[in-house]
């Protein structure tokens, strides 16, 4: 039987711009390196026992878990942890812990350091066990922890793959604070909580080679020699930023994928491909949309007559923009401008372009 236990926590998940441009970063990376990656040991289901198995011991209660629904990068589960003492021995895989809810004392000293380290752990903080060290741990007070796993596997591939390093060491981290991470847990948990589609193996790997990146980024040792980019994905970057800088500088001209193509140096469909891979959508969608936002905010911010506006914004007539900004909006561009004020009657909020995850 499925699951229905309803997590709580002080935290929400938002799909901000900054985790938007992230996510769709690592979709198009993870889409490039998936055949490199060796498979034979992340075809097989992560399981518990590859873990600490800290929400099975007696003292705490397991709320829900990942076991079961086929996740091979990825282990996840939800517990109460209550006041413990003890050696976590080393997993040889990766472990995020995110406190969801209620305080607790931590004082941790790994195997091979003398100095232990202390720190309060809030909700919506996290600590960092990395994956080859032996720690001795005293934990006082009771909270609702969420703790992800992360397949050794995976993030060696995104180490070498992203940051052009064959391994990068990580640090271990008590009451650290990430938006970026706090987003990617708190979607795998929405994962853990819901049924498909969010579920699918296939889009848990992406969060798990995302949750990766971040975890290289910014919490390994000598982080800023790690934030190095490897050369292909900083061509990748630099390429979608041309082509994006260029397409918004030329909307009220006629462009064609063949211009467009030529900021990138590449084919009209490598273009296509590189669309593909960024934004999940075709180069002519992506001007569509970029010329639509722009639309709105003409017509909201200024009194410019509408066969004006769509000329403007590189419409070849005025009904071609009418039909293209009703599809979009909802609304025809006179309807829009009254909804939304002529200028001087009050503060509008223009058009937002959405655009969907693969």
């Amino acid at each position: 039987m499925r699951q229905t236990t309803v997590i709580r926590s002080s935290a929400r998940m938002k799909w901000t711009p900054k985790f938007r441009q992230q996510f769709k970063w690592d979709i198009a990376m993870q889409k490039l390196y998936t055949s490199t990656v060796s498979t034979e040991n992340l075809e097989q289901e992560f399981d518990v026992q590859q873990t600490h198995s800290i929400e099975r011991w007696d003292r705490n209660k397991l709320l829900l878990q990942s076991e079961g629904r086929g996740w091979s990068n990825l282990y996840v589960a939800v517990a109460t942890v209550n006041s413990w003492s003890g050696t976590l021995n080393p997993t040889g895989h990766y472990c995020i812990g995110f406190c969801l809810r209620g305080p607790a004392q931590l004082r941790v000293r790994v195997a091979a350091s003398s100095v232990a380290q202390h720190a309060t752990l809030s909700p919506r903080q996290f600590l960092i066990i990395p994956a080859d060290e032996s720690s001795q741990w005293t934990r006082r007070g009771s909270s609702e922890m969420l703790m992800l796993y992360l397949k050794k596997e995976l993030v060696e591939a995104v180490s070498r793959h992203v940051f052009g390093r064959p391994h990068v060491k990580v640090a271990i981290r008590l009451g650290a604070t990430d938006p970026l991470l706090e987003q990617l847990a708190l979607a795998v948990l929405e994962s853990l909580q819901h049924s498909a589609p969010a579920t699918t193996p296939a889009f848990v790997d992406t969060l798990a080679w995302t949750l990766a990146t971040q975890l290289l980024k910014a919490h390994s040792i000598n982080t800023e020699k790690n934030q190095a980019i490897s050369p292909c994905y900083e061509n990748f970057r630099s390429s979608m930023a041309r082509v994006q800088d260029f397409i918004d500088r030329s909307l009220g001209e006629d462009l064609s994928l063949e211009v467009i193509a030529s900021q990138a140096n590449m084919s009209v469909c490598g273009l296509k491909r590189l669309f593909q891979k960024h934004h999940a959508t075709s180069p002519h969608q992506y001007l569509l949309e970029r010329r639509i936002a722009k639309a709105s905010r003409i017509l909201v911010e200024t009194e410019l007559p509408i066969s004006e506006v769509a000329l403007t914004t590189g419409f070849s007539s005025q009904s071609h923009f009418a039909t293209a900004f009703k599809k979009k909006v909802g609304l025809s561009p006179k309807a829009y401008r009254h909804e939304k004020g002529a200028p001087g009657q009050g503060s509008a909020t223009s058009f937002n372009v959405q655009l969907t995850l693969a």
